[in-house]
Order: structure tokens, then sequence, then C-alpha cells
């Protein structure tokens, strides 16, 4: 086991050797070198219950098109001799070995039966008269063909895909399998018609087909918006019941994460994601993992070195949670009835906000784009790449201006939009610019902060919102209690941060005033790690300086209040800001 040790200066050497060993085993795991830890009923020791495409492997299991066997191979590569014995199978074609009129296919060949009826019925073609190549590998576009042809599917969608033209020999077969939702395309607006299947992606598209009309395309998805007041916290609960947690909201909100998961009957999470290392978004899942096992843990990958960052990834090294950063781009395999993609996470920003994980979930015709706290730089990079339509948006930043831009906006044409914050936030959040700018493209907007915690439900064609519209405006205001003789008076005054180190983590404050000030109310603010002291009762007088000290050598008496025993500032660059009793910052040393 890794030991975090409590010096600094070696933390980021040790966090990112922990990284390694994480991402090594979860790796290890993932091929099979390992033990699994989930074995399946079936006995596929490389299909355990959490995987992606469980459900449908067991789907084609019952229904005798796969047979049982040690391991399913769900990540090879699969044949033509392979599809045309599934399909065959799944259509009760004859599979009795027989002769075919392909040399490289004799009737002694296992799969010649199926070969032989899957020809006759037109569902699969020799390459030549005399040559069926069974042992080809299978692309997408050739899937397309075979089940259009198997399921005799004839409608066709309207979609179009920039890498599909109608000179492709598969261009009508794409368009009939992604009518009959047995697809989607992926979230960039692409096919990738010639891109090689496995055994686990047939599997999950044979499994749609068989169940056209069935249970698959009407399950329901259920999207949570939990009310953490001001952070953000966000549970999926799949079609086929995998489960996402997004993000828990600070340390303090832990506790309201875990009961409202446990309050779905949740039992276990196939996915933690952490989108970046703010408190407001990580601090919440450090009581989540201490309740619930989960299947993989995502990290933006970006080293910090807040006490909260250092608790949630010992929790994750002490549970051997199969730990990773993903990449942009790469898809995340939660539920094969959904697409999730990655569209952004950097481990190597400078600014906490900058290396946030944003995924994109599609399930059929209703998308979900969550954003973490990417702001409108981050948002050009993903709207120039991807195709970031979404018909629902969470909002980045909690409503700040500085994202949820009007150029993203008008891409991602959302007709509603989610606002996590907490009510009277000291931030102004959300800033009226965003209002003004989802107005202004027709997206309804829902606010954890007026309705508590928001539940988007679908099926994949239609959708409901479990709140009424947020119009902007603000709630009634709460009746006034009796107040209390202040002892003393929390005071506002001319106060300035004259020095910090980020090292010897000591920062001073000064009053420049002529009347002494007491601090009770005042906060400091570590911009980077988003952590936040709330200063005690103290008479700062004029032209004094009290020093708030942290880490190690951390101290409090006299002119000097203790902050806490553990690390809160980025030796690579923090900001510290210092607001007064009113929620103004008064002063900012960068």
């Amino acid at each position: 086991m890794l030991i975090f040790g409590c010096i600094k200066n070696i933390f980021l050497k040790e966090k990112k050797m922990k990284r390694i060993l994480l991402l090594v085993a979860s790796l290890l795991l993932f091929i099979g070198v390992l033990p699994t830890q989930h074995a399946s009923a079936a006995g596929f020791s490389d299909v355990p219950s959490s995987h992606g495409f469980y459900d449908e492997v067991m789907y084609l299991l019952s229904k005798g098109v796969i047979d049982a066997k040690p391991k399913y191979g769900i990540d090879e590569k699969v044949t033509r001799a392979e599809v045309a014995t599934m399909v065959s199978k799944a259509l009760g074609l004859d599979g009795k070995q027989t002769a075919t009129p392909f040399k490289d296919v004799p009737s002694t060949h296992p799969a010649s039966g199926y070969i032989n009826s899957a020809v006759k019925a037109g569902i699969i073609k020799g390459y030549t008269a005399d040559t069926f190549k069974p042992t080809g590998i299978v692309n997408r576009g050739e899937m397309a063909i075979f089940l259009a042809r198997a399921f005799k599917l004839s409608t066709e969608s309207s979609s179009n895909f920039r890498d599909m033209s109608a000179s492709m020999a598969s261009y009508s077969s794409v368009k009939k399998i992604v009518h009959a939702k047995i697809t989607t395309g992926f979230s960039d607006n692409t096919f990738r018609p010639t891109q090689t299947l496995t055994r686990g992606q047939i599997s999950a598209f044979l499994a749609r087909a068989m169940q056209m009309g069935g249970t698959v395309s009407a399950k329901e998805m259920n999207v949570h918006f939990i009310d953490v007041e001001q952070g953000d916290s966000i549970l999926i609960q799949s079609p086929n019941g995998k489960t996402m947690l997004i993000d828990g909201g600070t340390k303090s909100a832990g506790n309201t994460v875990v009961n409202f998961i446990k309050s779905k009957g949740i039992t276990k999470l196939d996915y933690v994601v952490a989108t970046h290392p703010d408190a407001d978004h990580i601090g919440g899942l450090i009581p989540v993992l201490n309740a619930f096992p989960v299947g993989n843990f995502l990290d933006s990958g970006k080293a910090h070195t807040t006490d909260t960052y250092y608790e949630l990834l010992t929790i994750v090294d002490q549970k051997n949670i199969p730990y990773s950063v993903p990449t942009v781009g790469s898809n995340v395999a939660l539920d094969s009835a959904i697409a999730m993609q990655v569209l952004h996470a950097d481990e190597n920003a400078s600014d906490n906000n900058d290396a946030s994980i944003v995924l994109k979930a599609v399930y059929n015709q209703v998308s979900f784009l969550l954003t973490g706290d990417a702001d409108e730089g981050i948002e050009k990079v993903m709207k120039d790449r991807f195709d970031v339509r979404a018909t629902i948006l969470k909002a980045g930043h909690h409503g700040s201006s500085s994202s949820t831009s009007s150029y993203f906006l008008s891409e991602v044409k959302p007709q509603a939009t989610i606002l996590s914050y907490g009510k009277d936030n000291s931030y102004g959040h959300p800033h009226s610019e965003v209002m003004t700018r989802l107005n202004a493209v027709g997206s309804k907007m829902y606010s954890t902060a007026t309705s508590g915690t928001i539940t988007v439900k679908t099926n994949g064609t239609a959708y409901s919102i479990s709140a009424q519209p947020f119009t902007g405006g603000t709630a009634p205001a709460p009746k006034p209690e009796p107040t209390p003789t202040p002892t003393p008076v929390p005071t506002t005054g001319n106060l300035k941060i004259v020095s910090k180190n980020l090292d010897t983590e000591v920062v001073a404050i000064k009053n420049m005033g002529t009347t002494t000030v007491n601090l009770s109310g005042w906060r400091l603010v570590s911009v980077e790690g988003n952590q936040t002291y709330n200063f005690p009762s103290y008479n700062l007088a004029a032209g004094a300086t009290v020093y708030v000290t942290s880490g190690a050598n951390a101290k409090s008496g006299g002119n000097y209040l203790k902050w806490t025993g553990s690390y809160i500032w980025n030796n690579s660059g923090d900001a510290a800001k210092l607001i007064d009793p009113k929620g103004v910052t008064v002063h900012e040393l960068k």
C-alpha cells in the first residue's frame, strides 16, 4: 500500500507514482491478468456483471445464440464466420455442417452450416463466387449490412453522418439500423464504417436487433442532479441498471449524496467520476467511497495538494478501486444502450477548472452534456472538435459568466439547462449574463437552489423533468429570525493581503485603515483548491498584521491564526482572495 506522506514537496511525485500503480492494476484487471473480482453466472471470466455489455451477452446466452464457456473473448475481434453463426442462430437457421459453394469453407468447417444458411438467406455474401474469407474481420459498415438484411429493415433514418456518403455500400443499411435504434453512431456525428468490431460490440448490436420493439428501447434512464448546495453531484441510472456518480459536492454534502443513492435502492456504483479536484466537487465523494463498492474511478489527473484530495486518493488506494485518467475522445462503457464520450479532460491544465472532465451521454434521441466547471475557452475547443448538441445541458461552473458562452450555446442548442448552485452563495451564481444567454437560445432553466434535487427521466425518445422552470427570480425570503446581540459585530474595512508564501503556507493580512476590524465573518480563499478559511472573532487593530498559517508548521497565538495542519496552497501557483462579511472580495493576491 502507498503511504501518503505529509511532506508537501514530495506530494506530486507520490501522486504520480500512485496513479501509475493504480492505472497498471486496473489495466491488468481489465485484460484478465489478475484474478477476476466479479465472475458472471454463466462463467465468462471476462464479462463481469459490471461490464457495459453484460446484459446483452447474457441475453444472447439465454437465447442460445452463444455458448457458455470459461472466457467469452469480449474484446477480441470478430470474424465473418462468427457473425454468420451468431446471426443464423438468432434467426433459427439450420447450422448442420454441410458443403458450401466456397473452397475456403469445406463441409468439415465448424460454421459451414450456418455460413451456408446465411448465404442462402441473403444475409451475407462471399467475396467471390468461390471464396468466403471466414477469418476476415468484420467492420461496422458490414455489420450494418448484415443486420439490415437479417431483420428485414426497410425504413431509413433522416440522420446523416459526416463520414458516410451515398456512394458507400453500407450507406442505406447504416441509416436503417439507426432508425431501428440498434445504434446511434458517435457523438462527433460519425459512424466510422471501417472500424473493426469486437465480440462484445457485435453482441450488443445483435441483442438490440433481436429485441427491437421490446424492452431495450423502452427502458428508462434517470439522471439526477442532486442538490448539494454550492457544488455539483450527478447520479446516472442507465437503461440497463448501470450507475455512475459524477462529483459529490463538498464533504459536508457527502451524507446527503449517500442517502440519496441509498433511496434509489443502489448498493454499488459502476463508475465514480471526479471531474476536477475542487473541494465543492470531490469532497462529498469521500463518504460515498466509504459507503459503496465502486467498480471504476475516473479522475481528471490534475495534481493538487489539498487535504481533501489527499484523503480521496487514499481511499481509492486502500479500497483498490480501479483508477484511470480518461483521454479526450475516448468512450466510457457504462451501458451499451447509451453512447458516452469524453469531450474534455486535461491533467496538465494550469487551472483546476480547465482540467474538468466533460461527458456527453446519448440515449437514442435524448442527450446530456455534463460540463463540470469548464470555462468558455474549453467550450470553444469542444465546439470546434465535437458535436456538442445536447437535449439537456448542465451549465458549467454553477452558472458563472465565465462559462455557458453564447457561441457555445448556439451550437449546443439545449432544450433544458440545469443550474447547480447554492442559495445566496457569495459568488452571485447564477450570473445574470448566463440567464440572458440561455433565454436567448430558448432553453428552459432549472435550479437546484429553488427546486432541490432535479431528476430527468427519459426512454430515449421523450423526457420529463421533476421541477418547474426557473425564471431567474429569487425565492421568497425566509421569515426573519430574532437578531441576537452581536458579540462582537463583524465589520468591514480596508484590509489587504500583503504577502503569501506558498512554500511555508503563511498568508499575511494587514489592516490598512484607521479603525479596528473584527474578522468574524471574513473569509480567506485558496482559489486553486477552492478551500475557504472562516476567520474567528479576532480584532485586527489599525495598521496591524495577522498571519494565517497551514501545513506542518501551522501555529496559533498572538498574531498567528491556524487554518489547518494540512497543506492548502498549490506550490505551482495559487491566488488568495480576501472576502468581507458581505461577500465582497476586497483584495486578491495572485
